[in-house]
């Protein structure tokens, strides 16, 4: 059995034409995404349906979250602090994927070669953000149970997204893994996942990234006028984060 697990396209409409096509190779069972479908880039509605036709299974990321929080407050009448940001990517989704991410769950979790595999976009409670080199009590709180839990232990392997830079730790004996950006890679320029084989006693994990069309990238986020033209674009070509403001 292999799983191919994907997070944070950020409507990166060629990045995911390109993992996609390359998962296709890998001969993997299932797809898993890990959140973040939307926001940042052009062309969220597309990367909202190009999950749901080809994934097994999506949890939500903070920026679904975020946006529906907004959208539900908007439908509501509360316009209040909604900014023009908020507005641009909520009239970009439509009403009904809006809807759709809004219902999504936190978390998922299966057993994988003897191991406990848990999965979310950043926590298994919420959306704070680990690093890497984070405290290790930080670290190890993400191998903690979700709510949604069916097993309340903590997990042999916690995989997350969230920082859109992989890597993979042991600690303890257990494997923490973060499967790194589909659209928006923040270590090299070149879209990252991840694939999970059960190999009996082991579960192996491989880091695979896949080049992609980062000009064609960079004219659809012309064409649409996607808000933060400037730092999302510095961000597809050098990988680099770009503070707003």
């Amino acid at each position: 059995m292999k799983i191919a697990l994907i997070a944070d396209i950020h409507g990166n409409l060629p990045a995911m034409e390109a993992v996609l096509r390359d998962i296709e190779t890998q001969g993997v069972n299932r797809i898993i995404c890990l959140g973040d479908m939307v926001g940042k880039g052009p062309k969220s509605r597309a990367a909202i349906d190009l999950c749901r036709q080809n994934c097994d299974e999506i949890v939500i990321g903070n920026w679904e979250h975020g946006l529906f929080r907004d959208f539900a407050r908007l439908t509501g009448g509360d316009t209040r602090d909604i900014s023009e940001r908020a507005r641009w990517f909520m009239r970009e989704i439509g009403e009904e994927r809006m809807e759709y991410v809004g219902a999504l769950p936190h978390s998922t979790e299966f057993a994988f070669g003897g191991k406990l595999v848990r999965l979310f976009h950043a926590h298994p409670l919420n959306f704070n953000r680990y690093f890497p080199n984070s405290p290790l009590e930080q670290r190890m709180e993400l191998f903690g149970s979700a709510e949604s839990s069916e097993e309340k232990r903590a997990a042999d392997v916690a995989v997350y997204a969230d920082i859109h830079t992989p890597y993979i730790q042991t600690l303890s004996e257990r494997r923490l893994v973060n499967i790194g950006s589909v659209g928006n890679p923040l270590d090299i320029p070149r879209a990252s996942y991840v694939v999970v084989e059960d190999g009996g006693e082991e579960t192996d994990i491989q880091l695979v990234r896949v080049d992609y069309d980062i000009d064609r990238a960079v004219e659809l986020a012309w064409q649409c006028q996607t808000p933060d033209l400037e730092g999302y674009i510095t961000e597809l070509r050098t990988a680099k984060y770009f503070r707003r403001g």
